[in-house]
């Protein structure tokens, strides 16, 4: 596995990786086939900075983020590729511990390939009140596959 990671640094430095080796650089490959229960729901894995996952919409993916202190900042980043259609909703939600408050981006009515720009890359940035595991939930009705990254960004 080191061997992979040193290999796409290597392919980076000589200019010559793709947008999606650019975009996961310094990550490993999470799957998520799994079923983590959290929120009377299933999650397919765990996410954090040094992780990424794969999809395709149109569907829904649950994953959890795990906030390491109270009042942090939730950055979920998707990388869009394979575009088949740019669909016209997308949500990306997550659940306050004990799964009581929702903090939300939802996009009703937009080309999301445009949106996405040159880049391919939709961000978004939500709030994380409390310390602990946190059900994030993302859903497009988009056709396309992606690549979804999160951080967890908490204030000294």
């Amino acid at each position: 596995m080191r061997g992979a990671q040193l290999a796409a640094l290597a392919a980076l430095a000589l200019g010559c990786a793709s947008a999606e080796e650019e975009f996961t650089a310094g990550r490993l490959e999470t799957l998520c086939g799994g079923a983590i229960p959290i929120c009377r729901q299933r999650a397919g894995c765990v996410l954090d900075g040094a992780s990424f996952a794969r999809g395709r919409f149109p569907g829904a993916q649950q994953v959890i983020v795990r906030a390491p202190a109270a009042d942090a900042r939730l950055r979920v980043r998707l990388l869009l590729n394979d575009l088949v259609h740019p669909g016209t909703e997308l949500l990306v939600q997550v659940h306050g511990l004990g799964c009581g408050g929702v903090e939300q981006a939802r996009l009703v009515d937009v080309d999301f390939f445009r949106l996405a720009g040159d880049d391919g890359v939709l961000d978004f940035t939500l709030p994380l009140d409390e310390a602990g595991d946190h059900l994030l939930e993302v859903y497009a009705d988009m056709s396309a596959a992606y690549v979804i990254q999160v951080d967890v960004q908490v204030d000294d």
